[in-house]
């Protein structure tokens, strides 16, 4: 289990990425073998998820996106539950 931390630069692991399906109309996190479809959330939350912004940056982002201040641990959750399935990497 990675520990996310304010300092956390999460990133998508290196067998990851993210593809809009115009077939669907949803945002898909595709991997070897597998395809996830993404909720509007999840999608925009990992496209803040590039390796350089902290786990705070991407809460401050996101925060104002949506002018709430109390999404800190739903983020939290969505990228532990990620990171537990090595679809995101959480560095630092």
């Amino acid at each position: 289990m990675a520990d996310i931390a304010n300092t956390s630069r999460p990133r998508l692991a290196d067998k990851a990425r993210l593809k809009w399906d115009a077939v669907r109309g949803k945002h898909l996190l595709l991997f070897p073998e597998g395809v996830l479809v993404l909720n509007p959330t999840a999608h925009e939350i990992l496209e803040l998820c590039d390796g350089h912004r902290t786990f705070e940056e991407i809460i401050k982002t996101l925060g104002e996106r949506y002018q709430n201040n109390t999404i800190e641990g739903d983020v939290k959750e969505i990228l532990q539950k990620l990171a537990d399935k090595n679809f995101v990497k959480v560095d630092g």
